[in-house]
């Protein structure tokens, strides 16, 4: 559905990250990363403190760290937004027996599998105007059973999705928002607010998060940063010189957990080493997959124009840095790809 290609020293070396992760001191908990106890504390993004772990340049990543030793579910309310493609996953961090942790994504929820609570899923033909929905994240036991009845969603509710960790990290992907005069804060969200966030104990009790303004306070986004890479990793990769002017783009078997992948994304990197850089350029050409103009207002499933389907929802070429914590430093999308029929040249110097 996704794909993004990435280049030079980036995110292709972060594939040997795939091991179990290097444990820093002390077992994380939610409230090292969510100081004030309110609703989606962190967001990746291409900008500022925020561009690590290879953020793309049209998407943004909203977090919301989940301790199901405090709470037994988190019910997500919010409207179907004005956007390419969100999702919403639960990764787990579980501990590997050897002091480590790692992490594990469950069966998350993209647009159009989330049911509406009323009006339409614009992401499902025929579409029409966005209504709303609701998806619970709760904790179960080790039998997959609910630990309670949900306040939300009765047993088996196709918006539910189920973790066993104590700690787990709720994110909301949002790619592409459509064209947006306003530019506010909403405008990332495709024109609608976060979702609202209600918290439930296992006494039955609902707390309903306020939505934090700021965001990414610099204690928390630190302790992201540590989390994710914690300062043992060592990121350092030397491919050496390639032995033909000929390079390949490849698909790690395993994507690196830390970089909490995505079922409905694929990764294609190329690490061309450090001595081929110096002096050179890099062409990369091909033919692009059709994919939808929703940001001029077209639904996910009608091609844009000069292509007869959509071959995928999102593309993108991005350059990344390989420093701990990797960030991104430019990505050519298909929104900003300059194309000669289906074709695009991109160069890298």
């Amino acid at each position: 559905m996704i794909k993004r290609c990435s280049i030079l020293a980036g995110l292709a070396a972060i594939a040997f990250l795939a091991n179990p992760l290097v444990a820093h001191a002390g077992k994380s908990n939610a409230s090292e990363f969510n100081e004030l106890n309110c609703g989606w504390p962190l967001s990746l993004s291409p900008e500022g403190p925020a561009n690590f772990q290879g953020p793309d340049d049209a998407a943004r990543y909203y977090i919301m760290p989940f301790d199901t030793t405090q709470y037994r579910a988190m019910t997500l309310r919010g409207t179907y937004p004005h956007l390419r493609y969100f999702a919403i996953a639960a990764y787990e961090v579980v501990d590997t027996g050897s002091g480590g942790y790692t992490f594990e994504v469950g069966d998350p929820l993209y647009d159009a599998e989330i049911v509406p609570d009323q009006g339409v899923n614009p992401f499902v033909p025929p579409g029409g105007v966005p209504g709303t929905y609701t998806v619970e994240i709760a904790y179960a036991d080790g039998t997959g059973s609910s630990a309670n009845a949900s306040s939300v969603s009765e047993e088996g509710s196709p918006n539910t999705i189920r973790v066993t960790a104590d700690l787990v990290w709720i994110v909301l992907r949002a790619y592409v928002p459509d064209a947006d005069a306003s530019l506010t804060g909403q405008s990332l969200m495709g024109g609608v607010p976060l979702p609202i966030i209600t918290a439930t104990s296992y006494s039955g009790d609902d707390t309903q998060l306020v939505t934090c303004s700021p965001i990414n306070k610099w204690s928390d986004l630190m302790a992201l940063g540590r989390h994710l890479f914690p300062p043992e990793v060592n990121l350092t990769v030397d491919e050496g010189t390639p032995s033909s002017d000929r390079l390949w783009f490849g698909s790690p078997k395993e994507p690196p957990p830390n970089l909490w992948p995505n079922p409905d994304g694929k990764y294609l990197m190329m690490l061309p080493g450090r001595e081929y850089q110096t002096g050179r350029v890099i062409v990369i050409h091909g033919k692009a997959p059709g994919f939808p103009d929703t940001f001029n207002g077209s639904p996910v499933w009608v091609p844009s124009k000069g292509f007869r389907r959509v071959d995928m929802r999102y593309w993108a070429v991005c350059n990344m840095n390989l420093v701990s914590p990797p960030s991104v430093v430019a990505c050519s999308t298909d929104l900003t790809t300059r194309r000669q029929g289906h074709y695009y040249t991109i160069v890298i110097s």
